[in-house]
């Protein structure tokens, strides 16, 4: 028999044993009035639970899942650093192209480089689109090309913008003196002529082949020579000359007359 049986069945003999009066002896009403309210009174204190320690056992619990609940702080750890990587920024020349002293055909020539050069790039002019690259040919170790004929490779973008040097003014550069030489192909009409000239030029930009008082080709500078075919009505005069030029003008050579 559990607790909450015994308690009730002493509550029952309570209740049975003030229900009835002892023989001989007569309760006044009060009286028994009252003792019937003090035993439901004991009723109920027994049956129901102490609220106090309800809520005691309560605060002991939330107090308890409280401590055991608390959470770690979390420890972030360094941020990651990503280094770049560099390689030498170089130039290969697309076209053949003039190296000059300076960012612009306002500067002297210095060197012609071929298609296929490779030059290390050590400053740059991005107004006008020029490197500045170590050059072996320059008297100076260093030269300018223009970036519409090269291609440029490596951590090119961090070369330093470089202050274009002084325009010097230089003289036109000095006329070749010219040989040439033809033939007459009368069966498909055309005359080939060999010209070749001794480069008095120091200065020089370039040469270009006139023929009729028109420029046909240009050439790089330091050229010696160059053949010309030309188809030509019979008897016809055609008139050459080979002209040296620079930023600042250019000379020509004397006339050439050929007629077949």
């Amino acid at each position: 028999m559990n607790s909450k049986q015994i308690s009730l069945a002493a509550v029952t003999l309570i209740l049975a044993v003030l229900a009835c009066s002892l023989p001989g002896m007569a309760a006044p009403q009060e009286s028994a009035s009252e003792i019937q309210t003090a035993a439901a009174q004991t009723v109920q204190a027994i049956l129901t639970p102490s609220i106090t320690a309800t809520v005691e056992q309560q605060a002991v619990v939330v107090n308890n899942t409280s401590t055991s609940t608390s959470a770690p702080t979390a420890t972030i750890g360094p941020a990651a650093t990503i280094t770049p990587t560099y390689s030498v920024p170089m130039l290969t020349v697309r076209e053949q192209t003039n190296c000059r002293t300076g960012p612009g055909q306002d500067y002297e020539v210095v060197f012609t480089y071929l298609k296929g050069k490779q030059l290390e790039i050590v400053g740059r002019y991005d107004p006008d689109n020029y490197w500045l690259v170590k050059s072996d040919e320059a008297p100076s170790g260093e030269c300018w090309l223009w970036g519409e004929y090269v291609e440029v490779t490596g951590s090119y973008w961090v070369v330093s913008s470089v202050t274009p040097p002084p325009t010097a003014t230089i003289p036109p550069p000095k006329e070749p003196a010219v040989e040439w030489e033809f033939s007459c192909n009368f069966a498909t009409n055309e005359m080939d002529v060999s010209f070749t000239w001794v480069d008095y030029a120091t200065n020089e930009t370039g040469y270009r082949l006139i023929r009729n008082d028109q420029s046909i080709v240009e050439l790089p500078a330091n050229t010696t020579a160059y053949k010309d075919t030309y188809s030509f009505d019979a008897g016809e005069k055609v008139i050459y000359q080979i002209e040296v030029y620079n930023v600042t003008g250019f000379t020509r050579s004397a006339v050439i007359s050929v007629t077949c």
